[in-house]
């Protein structure tokens, strides 16, 4: 009977150490697995990141270009009218000048 005794608790040591072994290499395989999974989900976020900028900076283009061609328009605008302001002020330039020749050497 004792050896029984000692043969059940050698088994159950044997079977405790078999637990301890497969509880150790089991919390070793998760910790590998949550490993590859940090790593796969950082370089999805890296990427999402990226692509992000990608859009940002995309829009951010297309924005400016509509502002460039808002603000060259306006120039446009602005220049065509200072054209014609020059244009009005050079012809009254010649009809003061010439008024002025013509009313002083026109009488004589």
């Amino acid at each position: 009977m004792a050896y029984e005794i000692l043969r059940s608790i050698v088994e159950a040591e044997e079977r405790a150490g078999q637990i301890v072994k497969q509880a150790t290499e089991d919390a070793e395989a998760l910790k590998k697995d949550a490993h590859k999974q940090r790593e796969v989900l950082l370089q999805q976020v890296q990427q999402q990141g990226k692509e992000l900028m990608e859009l940002v900076a995309k829009q951010a283009d297309e924005e400016s270009r509509v502002e460039i061609q808002n603000i060259q328009k306006d120039t446009e605008i602005a220049c065509s009218q200072i054209k014609e302001q020059a244009e009005q002020k050079k012809e009254e330039a010649i009809q003061a000048v010439i008024g002025r020749v013509v009313g002083a050497y026109g009488s004589r």
